[in-house]
Order: structure tokens, then C-alpha cells, then sequence
């Protein structure tokens, strides 16, 4: 609609330009008309820079919509690579396979954040959260990626057997950012409980005290 209102302006503009370059015999009408035409003639310019404009930053929006969905694909791309890993490591190969495939899916020197054990190097992480020292699995049952691909996470829940034997489950939410590439940039794993409940839960299972 701004596009068909500029092109009405402009054509009513170029009519008074072509009407304001007849003969005039008053001198004080002709100054006038010089003056009307110098109006019409910024106006035109005014309007014309205007246009330009609006096309560059739709031309600036359509490149950036671009850069933004092909973030987004290869984000989404990385992100259920990680889930089917999550699942199923064995589906993937060795434990070093695993861990080879997850590093070529984030950003060189990516940490693995972890609220209740602290932050690790990326592969330690994984290390540690796919191949620790508990009989462990991790079922994600909700996640969400941002429509640029820049940011994502999941909600899952960590189920196994503790330290001492007794079984626990552990439900968190991880939250991730990607670069451009779609790769991790950063990973922070959260839960809903403080963090010396988290580690009791790791070592001991979800069982308390009046239950032992």
C-alpha cells in the first residue's frame, strides 16, 4: 500500500513538473510557477530517496529472513542428531565414535554447563553424561528451537541407578545457543531442585532417609 500511495504522489508530481513548463507572460505568475516547480521537483526528489530506502531495507530484511531460516534448518539438523544420540549412544558406534560426532556438532573450546556439577569441557560433559559411572538413560520428551536457530532447549528426564544401587530419575531442562553454522555455541543444564539434592539423588537414588 506505501509502494501505490509514493507512485500516485509521484505521478500528480510529474503532471505539475510538466504543466509548471508552459509559457508564462505575468513575470510575478512566472515566479510562481518556478517556485511551484522547485516544490514539485524537491518533493519528487524526496519521495524518490524515500523509495530507495524502503527497497534497501527490504532488500537488508529479505537477506537477513535468508540467513535466519538457513541457521534455523542446520540448527534443527544438530539438535536431533543430539536427541537420537541421547537415546540410543550404541546406534552411533563406539563410545569414542560418540563422542568424535558430538564434537564436529559444537563450536571448538564449547563448554557443558551442568548447574548442580558445575561446567566441564564439551566432550567431558558427554563423557560423563552418556557413559558415566551409573547405569543411566535420558528420555527428552519436549524441546523448542528459536525461529532464527540461534537459541533451543529440552525438557527431559534422567533415569538410572545410583551409586549405592537404588534407582532414581532426575527430570532438567537444557538450554543451548548455535552459531551461524547451526553448531553449539554454549549448553546449560538446569533442574528444578537445588544442587546438593541433585548430587544426593545421583549418589543415593531417590529414596530418603526414613525409607533406609
Amino acid at each position: 500500500m506505501r509502494f501505490r500511495n509514493m507512485g500516485i504522489v509521484l505521478a500528480a508530481l510529474s503532471l505539475l513538473l510538466v504543466g509548471c513548463g508552459g509559457d508564462a507572460t505575468d513575470s510575478d505568475e512566472y515566479q510562481a510557477l518556478e517556485e511551484q516547480h522547485a516544490t514539485a521537483q524537491s518533493q519528487v526528489d524526496d519521495l524518490t530517496a524515500e523509495l530507495s530506502e524502503v527497497r534497501a531495507d527490504l532488500e537488508v530484511s529479505g537477506a537477513m529472513a535468508e540467513v535466519a531460516a538457513g541457521r534455523h534448518e542446520k540448527a534443527k539438523a544438530t539438535q536431533e542428531t543430539a536427541f537420537a544420540i541421547i537415546e540410543d549412544p550404541s546406534a552411533f558406534g563406539t563410545e569414542e565414535d560418540v563422542l568424535d560426532l558430538l564434537d564436529e556438532m559444537a563450536v571448538p573450546a564449547t563448554v557443558y554447563g551442568d548447574a548442580a556439577f558445575g561446567p566441564i569441557g564439551w566432550r567431558a560433559g558427554w563423557r560423563n553424561t552418556l557413559f558415566g559411572q551409573v547405569d543411566a538413560t535420558i528420555r527428552t520428551w519436549a524441546s523448542w528451537l528459536s525461529e532464527d536457530g540461534s537459541v533451543g532447549g529440552s525438557l527431559w528426564t534422567w533415569s538410572g541407578t545410583a551409586r549405592n544401587g537404588e534407582p532414581f530419575d532426575l527430570e532438567g531442562i537444557e538450554l543451548s545457543t548455535y552459531d551461524e553454522n547451526g553448531l553449539y555455541s554454549s549448553l546449560m543444564v538446569h533442574y528444578p531442585y537445588v544442587g546438593t539434592e541433585v548430587m544426593r539423588t545421583f549418589m543415593r537414588g531417590n529414596t530418603t532417609d526414613s525409607d533406609r
